[in-house]
């Protein structure tokens, strides 16, 4: 699928934008998030640390955000997730690393870290402030 035909599929989803993730040798190494205009709304260079055989439990309609990392909150925007000062079960975490720009863990709807991790090493470019 090309990128037109990606982004006329949201559309037709009715979803409010995309997210493309590129990969070199098979891991993930970049998330860009689109509006579903094509506009580039956000840009991560990324890894990805995970268990394989970890089922991750997560309950998409009922996931929020918790974050500490202010220059990603836009994720909830672009995501179309509550951003929330706690939650219990069903949430991505948001923080800062010493050795990243940021880390984001998944908590799944028993209140389980999943061992699921993605690095975030560079922000690209974010239109959102």
């Amino acid at each position: 699928m090309n990128m037109r035909e990606l982004l006329l599929k949201a559309l037709e989803l009715d979803e409010i934008n995309v997210a493309v993730v590129n990969e070199i040798k098979g891991n993930p190494s970049k998330i860009t998030f689109y509006s579903n205009k094509g506009e580039v709304l956000l840009v991560l260079l990324i890894s990805v640390s995970m268990d394989n055989n970890e089922k991750l439990n997560i309950a998409p309609s009922q996931l929020k955000i918790v974050s500490s990392f202010d220059k990603l909150n836009v994720l909830s925007d672009i995501l179309d997730i509550d951003l929330v000062d706690i939650a219990e079960d069903n949430f991505i975490i948001i923080s800062q690393d010493d050795d990243l720009v940021a880390k984001i863990n998944f908590v799944n709807k028993f209140g389980e870290k999943l061992k699921f991790q993605i690095n975030v090493k560079k922000i690209l470019e974010a239109t959102h402030d």
